[in-house]
């Protein structure tokens, strides 16, 4: 951990009144707490694990008595315990005494993403005299903000997914033109290799759907039940990827288009509400921001959701507006909802999240996404230009 970061987090320990954060390790159990302790490069850790960053001072760690060799030897401070008794005592010296600490906790688990502590544990530390406060703020303070490469990084795979979108509405219209068979699982594999092609990391296949497909919001498709496109069909193509680089950060985006000039009046209906929810819930961010109000995830997801609702599609908006944007699809940070978690986590400078809402029937569904970049004073729309009408294939 740099110096930097680590002043950052004392820094606000010490502002929310917390004695210190304790990263609880044991096997593959807290993700957040492996990204975070310096943890020794291909460590065997079997038993459970404490890296301390007390409000003031240096960090500490609780480690078993058999894999203390496998820490080098410098300044860290180590207690090692053998036994559970000795555990709970290694944890109170570590710690310098029970009090309010951070950890992977989220009361009522209101914030999932960051509720990594399992329950024995939580009613081990509060039996110790530990009073228990969530670290999420902490880890999007450290993890979802980006560096300046970063959002370079974000940048550049935002144009390369934007060329892959292009490529692939090209390649249906020609098809289609040509009377030659293309299907969603086609099309995909046409987006996979356009992203491997430019340096981009995809991970999961993209989405390609069409009509009723569009209407399932994590559609996959597949050779057994990929449909093949037709002339007058909905498309949803939603994409992603980053750049092969380390702490490159991720691009995310989904398009709509149609088969045909005029789409039926029903599918414009619906694609302008989508388009005027998204609008208006960056266009509030925003104007929140520049007047140096504070705005958490959840409001932004209620501003979308009411545009939604007041078109009477409420009950066809079944997921969150949008999704924190970092090294992974599904970052660290605040996400945008108030629908499936209410996130009351503040949204901060120099972090990334996505906008998209949309609209889920049974014949059809139409998602329009783009990225949020928060800058000092101001937002930004990273993935221009906006889409206000279907691409026509």
């Amino acid at each position: 951990m740099s110096p930097e970061k680590q002043a950052k987090i004392q820094r606000m320990l010490r502002q929310q009144g917390l004695k210190g954060w304790l990263l609880y390790g044991f096997q593959m159990l807290n993700p957040i707490a492996q990204r975070i302790a310096p943890l020794p490069d291909q460590a065997m850790l079997s038993r459970r694990w404490v890296y301390w960053i007390p409000a003031r001072g240096e960090p500490a760690w609780l480690v078993h008595a058999i894999e203390r060799g496998q820490f080098a030897e410098g300044r860290s401070r180590f207690v090692t315990y053998k036994s559970w008794r000795s555990f709970e005592r290694g944890l109170l010296e570590l710690t310098e005494g029970a009090g309010p600490i951070a950890c992977e906790y989220s009361p009522d688990c209101g914030i999932p993403y960051v509720s990594w502590i399992d329950a024995g544990t939580a009613d081990q530390l509060r039996r110790l005299g530990y009073e228990l406060h969530a670290s999420a703020d902490l880890i999007q303070a450290i993890y979802a903000v980006w560096t300046p490469t970063q959002l370079q990084s974000h940048r550049q795979a935002v144009d390369i997914c934007m060329a892959a979108k292009d490529a692939a509405f090209d390649a249906i219209r020609y098809h289609l033109q040509k009377g030659v068979a293309i299907t969603e699982v086609d099309v995909q594999q046409l987006i996979m290799t356009y992203l491997r092609d430019h340096d981009l990391a995809p991970g999961h296949p993209p989405i390609v759907a069409v009509n009723e497909h569009c209407g399932d919001p994590h559609y996959t498709p597949t050779p057994e039940r990929a449909s093949t496109i037709q002339p007058g069909d909905i498309i949803l193509i939603d994409l992603w990827g980053k750049r092969k680089q380390t702490g490159a950060v991720y691009a995310d985006m989904t398009w709509m288009g149609y088969a045909g000039m005029r789409p039926p009046t029903r599918v414009q209906e619906v694609f302008d509400v989508v388009a005027r929810a998204r609008d208006v819930a960056f266009e509030w961010l925003d104007a929140r921001i520049r007047s140096g109000e504070p705005v958490h995830g959840w409001e932004v997801d209620d501003v979308a959701r009411e545009v939604i609702r007041q078109a009477g599609y409420g009950d066809a908006f079944i997921h969150r507006t949008g999704h924190s944007l970092d090294t992974d699809i599904h970052g660290a940070g605040v996400n945008i909802d108030n629908l499936e978690t209410r996130d009351t986590r503040q949204i901060i400078p120099h972090i990334g999240f996505t906008i998209e809402p949309g609209i889920y029937l049974k014949s059809f569904g139409v998602r329009l996404e783009i990225d949020v970049y928060i800058h000092e004073g101001w937002a930004e729309i990273t993935t221009l230009p906006l889409q206000h009408e279907f691409v026509r294939v």
